[in-house]
Parts: C-alpha cells; structure tokens; sequence
C-alpha cells in the first residue's frame, strides 16, 4: 500500500511539474506577445507620422518651393531662352555667309562665263 501511494504521489508530483512548466512557457510567451505588439503598435504610430512628414514634404516641393524659387526659374529660362537666340543667330550668321560666298562664286562663274562667251563682240 504505501508503494501505491509513493508512486501516486510520484505521478501527481510530475504532472504538477509539468503543469507548473507549461504555464510559466505560456506566462513567458504571453509577455513577449504583449511587448511585440506594443513595438508593433509604437511602429505604426511612427509609420503615420512619417507619412504626415512626407506629405508636407510633397507639398512644400510642388506648391510652396516653386513660389519662393520663381524669380531662380525665371532667371534660368531668360539665360536658356537668350543662348538658344545666341546660337540660332550665329547659325543664322553663319548661314548668310555661306549665301553670300556662294552668290560670290556664283557670280564670278556668270562674269568669267561671258567673259569667254564675248558676247558683246556681236558674233553670235
């Protein structure tokens, strides 16, 4: 008799055991649940309020900056809009040169041709 009882409180003294590890692993498992989701809360709130900081980033880049760096546009698109004149008046310059040294030529050539055509001579 007294071997039945050693070995029943043998058996409850492992199941005690067992239900006692069982329970701190879920109280251990609860508590890095509960500190993951306060991070995970904590992220989110961060996430949001990054969002707001690049929505007024976006805004200060499409609406305000333009209004503060329009004298800068403008400045630059005179500057482009007088060197794209610049070149086009050297191409241009450039162009009526070549006009007027092949009229030249042409020119010449119609002076020498009746030079040796001699038509005032009246032989023709």
């Amino acid at each position: 008799m007294k071997i039945k009882y050693i070995i029943l409180i043998s058996i409850l003294i492992i199941l005690i055991s067992i239900k006692i590890y069982v329970a701190n692993n879920l109280y251990l498992v609860s508590r890095q649940i509960y500190k993951n989701s306060i991070q995970i809360n904590a992220l989110k709130e961060e996430r949001n309020i990054i969002k707001l900081k690049i929505e007024k980033l976006n805004y200060k880049n499409t609406i305000i900056d333009p209004l503060f760096n329009y004298k800068e546009q403008e400045n630059k698109l005179k500057k482009e809009y007088e060197d794209r004149n610049k070149s086009k008046a050297i191409v241009k310059q450039k162009r009526t040169t070549i006009i007027k040294d092949n009229k030249l030529k042409s020119n010449n050539n119609t002076k020498e041709l009746f030079e040796t055509l001699d038509l005032d001579s009246g032989d023709y």
